[in-house]
């Protein structure tokens, strides 16, 4: 946590300004790749279907969804913090991931994005998930899948199934699909949050996200005793 509270906004600006830069240039040429003058939709009601990739009970008053690059530094250090949610409101949040791979500038990002689509054709999107995160140093200095398919084995999958899968068309077409629906929600940067279908302000930690699901479900229990 004390790297959160330290180096987040820090992070978080200078993805964004890079990010800008970069996607001046090639934003115009490709309908995956953000705007650096969009701006995200401050409200959108979001509707959860099977093929989303989603963790907590539908009946849960909270909802959080998260747009996010599996090689941007600031999304790695929110996963602890979402973690935590998730164990302290076991019945009150459900968490969303959207991919949004900021290409222009994390060159592996959307092949790490592949790997992980082809971690959830065997069922394991979390487990690969959490791999991903935790090597983000590692993975994102390499090339070519060979990283990617140490992970899969650790994780037990069918490694002939990963190969064929991380690199089919299905795969990839799921990855691009999600990444145009945040170009269409405005979405610019990483990690970027939708509480109960408001976005947020990144909070500066657990505490400042605990309070913002704390006021939201106090809004539910407050609508039912009406």
């Amino acid at each position: 946590m004390d790297f959160i509270r330290k180096n987040l906004w820090s992070v978080g600006v200078t993805v964004l300004f890079v990010g800008s830069l970069a996607a001046m240039i090639f934003a115009s040429k490709n309908s995956t790749l953000p705007s650096p003058t969009a701006t995200a939709k401050s409200n959108y009601d979001f509707v959860i279907t099977e093929s989303d990739h989603v963790k907590g009970p539908a009946t849960a008053r909270v909802t959080i969804v998260e747009f996010a690059d599996f090689q941007c530094p600031a999304c790695k250090s929110y996963v602890p913090v979402v973690d935590e949610l998730m164990k302290q409101y076991p019945l009150d949040v459900r968490f969303v991931y959207k991919h949004f791979p900021l290409k222009t500038i994390h060159f592996r990002a959307e092949a790490a994005a592949f790997a992980v689509e082809a971690a959830s054709n065997q069922g394991k999107f979390w487990e690969m998930y959490t791999l991903l995160f935790e090597n983000q140093d590692k993975w994102s200095k390499q090339s070519g899948t060979g990283v990617f398919e140490e992970y899969a084995v650790k994780i037990g999958l069918d490694a002939n199934q990963f190969k064929a899968d991380i690199d089919s068309d299905s795969v990839k077409e799921k990855v691009r699909t999600a990444s145009k629906f945040g170009v269409e929600m405005g979405i610019n940067s990483t990690p970027t949050f939708y509480v109960n279908g408001k976005k947020i302000e990144n909070p500066k930690g657990l505490d400042a996200f605990k309070e913002l699901v704390d006021a939201e479900i106090a809004k539910s229990t407050t609508t039912v005793a009406q």
